[in-house]
């Protein structure tokens, strides 16, 4: 895992929202704000997919095998749709 640290400097809209979101308790710090603000813009973009999309996956497949499954069943298929992502 890489980790960088920045220095952004914010002003003006970007800096009210950023304290609106923190003040009204969305998010802890401005920095979970802005990872939150980076992971939904990669989903737009294309970069990664929704949690959502993974659930309804594993969802889809349990309801197709009719089986009843494990949970150390599910959780390797959570890492299966995870390493195909």
């Amino acid at each position: 895992m890489t980790e960088e640290k920045l220095l952004i400097r914010l002003s003006g809209t970007t800096a009210e929202l950023l304290n609106e979101l923190v003040g009204r308790g969305y998010f802890s710090t401005k920095s979970e704000a802005l990872r939150a603000g980076i992971l939904k813009l990669s989903e737009a973009y294309g970069l990664i997919r929704a949690a959502n999309d993974y659930w309804k996956e594993l969802g889809d497949s349990i309801r197709r095998s009719g089986k009843k499954l494990t949970h150390a069943k599910i959780v390797q298929g959570i890492r299966r749709l995870e390493q195909e992502a």
